[in-house]
């Protein structure tokens, strides 16, 4: 499987790339090209453009909780598929898969015009995308797991996102997992990983930890969570501030995330 960052909060000096309030991952995996999140604008189209990733190829679209800073740019990314149609650019459709609740909000929402995501609605979707919404675990392929909706059963403390989801992939060192903000909790997600593939070794996890002006003891507990699960590395990004990186630097290998980068694993 090989991800590539295509939009987050930082990116390096020189690579021309655009960073955002957001996040969104190109992943590979089999014949399967993936989006993983959105960002908040379409600056994931304009760097993927950069790093030629045509995103004509997606075959599937995860959206992993209904935040404007993870779905936000859904909508560019429709209009550029409406785009290639009038242009006479022919392509599959593509699947949509997150939790049931995804677009709850926005079609609830009274104020429409309060940020451009709350105009997603899935029934003026087009027909470039297929939904399957559920909260039910399944694979996506025979590796790469979609995880559903996680079981809250240790204490969240702060901003607890219904609607959140995850992937795990079953590589040959454990579970990589990939998490847009971790709002349910990364050991709750942790948790229901090894539950959903039977797998105990946790080699990586990459994504949002939603560690921003956390106390001291809280991200001290987590790191001596993460390490007790013998954790090979962490790429914190997008919601994860430096000084909750330095603090879990102590238990776990940090490795460091931004705009254009990738990864690989077997």
């Amino acid at each position: 499987m090989e991800l590539t960052v295509l939009v987050d909060n930082n990116t390096h000096a020189g690579n021309c790339l655009l960073p955002e309030h957001g996040l969104s991952f190109f992943i590979e995996e089999e014949k399967h090209k993936l989006l993983f999140d959105c960002g908040s604008t379409d600056a994931f189209i304009k760097n993927a453009h950069k790093m030629q990733i045509d995103l004509e190829q997606v075959t599937d679209i995860i959206l992993s909780h209904s935040h404007a800073d993870h779905i936000g740019g859904f909508l560019r990314l429709e209009s550029l598929y409406k785009n290639f149609k009038e242009i006479g650019i022919s392509f599959n459709s593509k699947n949509v898969i997150s939790h049931p609740n995804v677009f709850q909000s926005m079609d609830d929402s009274e104020d429409a015009t309060a940020d451009e995501s709350l105009h997603l609605c899935k029934d003026k979707l087009d027909k470039c995308f297929k939904l399957k919404l559920t909260e039910k675990p399944f694979p996506i392929t025979s590796k790469l797991i979609y995880l559903g909706e996680i079981p809250i059963i240790r204490e969240v403390k702060k901003d607890y996102a219904p609607d959140e989801i995850a992937l795990a992939y079953k590589s040959k060192d454990g579970l990589v997992i990939i998490s847009g903000c971790s709002h349910s909790g990364i050991e709750n997600i942790i948790d229901h990983a090894k539950h959903v593939t039977g797998v105990d070794k946790i080699n990586t996890i990459i994504g949002g930890l939603y560690l921003i002006n956390r106390s001291e003891d809280e991200i001290h507990a987590l790191g001596k969570y993460l390490q007790e699960q013998n954790i090979d590395k962490i790429f914190p990004c997008h919601c994860t501030d430096l000084e909750a990186k330095i603090i879990l630097s102590k238990y776990v290998k940090i490795e460091d995330v931004s705009t254009g980068q990738k990864y690989n694993w077997q």
